[in-house]
C-alpha cells in the first residue's frame, strides 16, 4: 500500500469514527435513531467548505456595506462643515476638495468594490444666509485682538531668551557654590550637583514649553483671523453682486 493510500485510509477512519460520536452524542440528547441522523445529515449540509465560505462572503458583504453607510455619514458630515469653503470655489476646485475629504474619510477602510465619492451639492446662498454669514464673521473677528495677539507672541520669544538665560545663570552659580562646599564628600557634591543641574534643565523646559504653547495659540489666532478676513471680503463681493442682480 503506498504511502498515499495509507494516509487516505487514515483520514477516512478518522471521519468514521468522529461520526459515529457523534450520532452517539446526539442519540444522548433524546433524539431517536431517524432524527439523529437527519440531525446529523442537516450539519453536513450546513456546514460544507461552500456553505461556509458562502456565509463568510454574507458577512463581510454587510462588514463592506456598513463601512460604506459610515463613510457616505462623515463625508457628509465634514463637507457640510466646510460650506462656506466650498461655495467660493470654481466647479473644480469643489470637486478636487470633495475628493480630498472622500479620500481623508476612507483612507484604511475597506469598502465595496466600485464605490465611489458620494456626491455633495453645494448650493449658492441667499442674501439673507450671507448677511447672516457676515455677521458672523465680523462679530469673530472683533473677539480677536491682533495687537495683543502679536505682542504675546513677541513676550513670549523675548521671555524663552532671558527666562532660559537667567535660569541657567543661577544653576551655573549654585554649581560653583557646591563645587566650594567642603563640608561633605566629593561624592555627596557631586550628587548634589547632578540634582541641581537637573532641576534647572526640568525649570528651562517647563518654561519653553509654556511660552512656546502661547506662542503657538497665538499664531493660530492670527491664522484665523486672516482666514475669516478674506471670507468676509468673499462674502460682500458674493453679496454685493446678488443685490445687483436682484434689482
Amino acid at each position: 500500500m503506498s504511502k498515499k493510500m495509507e494516509t487516505t485510509n487514515k483520514l477516512i477512519d478518522r471521519v468514521n469514527a468522529l461520526e459515529a460520536i457523534c450520532l452517539d452524542l446526539l442519540q444522548l440528547t433524546g433524539l431517536t435513531p431517524s432524527q439523529t441522523r437527519i440531525k446529523f445529515d442537516d450539519y453536513q449540509i450546513k456546514y460544507t467548505q461552500e456553505a461556509i465560505d458562502k456565509r463568510e462572503a454574507e458577512v463581510h458583504a454587510k462588514q463592506l456595506s456598513e463601512n460604506r453607510r459610515a463613510a457616505v455619514s462623515e463625508f457628509n458630515g465634514i463637507a457640510g462643515s466646510h460650506y462656506w469653503k466650498l461655495v467660493f470655489m470654481s466647479k473644480k476646485e469643489q470637486g478636487k476638495h470633495l475628493d480630498a475629504i472622500w479620500l481623508d474619510t476612507t483612507e484604511g477602510l475597506e469598502l465595496p468594490n466600485g464605490t465611489k465619492r458620494p456626491d455633495f451639492a453645494v448650493i449658492e446662498p441667499s442674501v439673507d444666509k450671507l448677511i447672516e454669514r457676515r455677521a458672523e464673521l465680523v462679530s469673530s473677528l472683533n473677539s480677536i485682538n491682533l495687537t495683543m495677539e502679536n505682542q504675546t507672541i513677541k513676550h513670549n520669544e523675548q521671555s524663552i531668551i532671558d527666562a532660559s538665560q537667567g535660569l541657567e545663570k543661577q544653576c551655573a552659580s549654585e554649581v560653583a557654590k557646591l563645587r566650594k562646599d567642603d563640608s561633605t564628600s566629593q561624592a555627596e557634591r557631586e550628587r548634589q550637583i547632578k540634582e541641581t543641574e537637573a532641576d534647572y534643565k526640568v525649570r528651562i523646559s517647563r518654561h519653553i514649553h509654556k511660552c512656546k504653547s502661547y506662542i503657538e495659540s497665538a499664531k493660530v489666532s492670527i491664522k484665523r483671523h486672516e482666514a475669516m478676513q478674506e471670507e468676509l471680503e468673499a462674502v460682500n463681493t458674493m453679496l454685493s453682486t446678488q443685490l445687483v442682480n436682484s434689482k
